[in-house]
């Protein structure tokens, strides 16, 4: 009587452990894009100088910590949310010599494939497409998880003559040098 009674509380247990532990491995896919950061770096005259995007979303978003080679995304960046620093460097960026904005408001990252390079490290690669043009990159990241959300942090650099970026009297790298640095935090949730 106690055995058979016994039976079903611990199948009733032992399917509520499995659904506690499948909520904990669900896959993020939302990204958090109050959380998230998108910063640049490059150097003007030899000053190194910052900046960042306000405005950062994703259309398609999956990361499973067990299966990282499955991971997509595709983040776009409104290129009109930037903040280069000071007012007049983000009217000068509006122009078209610069982002050429009004043509092509958005930057977007589209990944092809993430591989994992073990302890939590990553390296994603995709197409970068800034002011029509698209150029394939690779980036480094780090991925941690914090109660529900998972955090991918990461860098790398591009030339923006690649892009267009920085034409006519700009094309000139001794005012404005050829680098950008991107540094990525971005924040997702299952």
């Amino acid at each position: 009587m106690i055995l058979n009674t016994l039976r079903p509380m611990v199948l009733v247990a032992a399917l509520g452990l499995g659904a506690m532990g499948a909520a904990v491995a669900a896959p993020y896919t939302t990204l958090d894009s109050e959380a998230s950061s998108i910063a640049f770096g490059y150097s003007q005259m030899n000053v190194k100088m910052d900046g960042a995007f306000s405005e950062i979303k994703a259309t398609d978003l999956t990361f499973d910590p067990a299966k990282p080679e499955e991971a997509s995304v595709t983040i776009e960046v409104g290129l009109a949310s930037i903040d280069a620093g000071y007012a007049e460097a983000n009217d000068e960026l509006k122009k078209d010599e610069w982002l050429q904005m009004a043509e092509h408001p958005i930057a977007t990252f589209q990944s092809k494939r993430v591989e994992s390079l073990g302890d939590g490290r990553y390296q994603v690669t995709g197409d970068l497409a800034i002011k029509g043009t698209t150029k394939e990159v690779s980036a480094p990241f780090t991925f941690t998880e914090q109660g529900e959300a998972g955090i991918f942090e990461g860098a790398f650099t591009f030339q923006r003559a690649d892009f267009g970026i920085g034409e006519g009297q700009w094309k000139d790298f001794g005012i404005v040098a050829n680098d950008v640095e991107i540094r990525f935090r971005i924040v997702a949730r299952p």
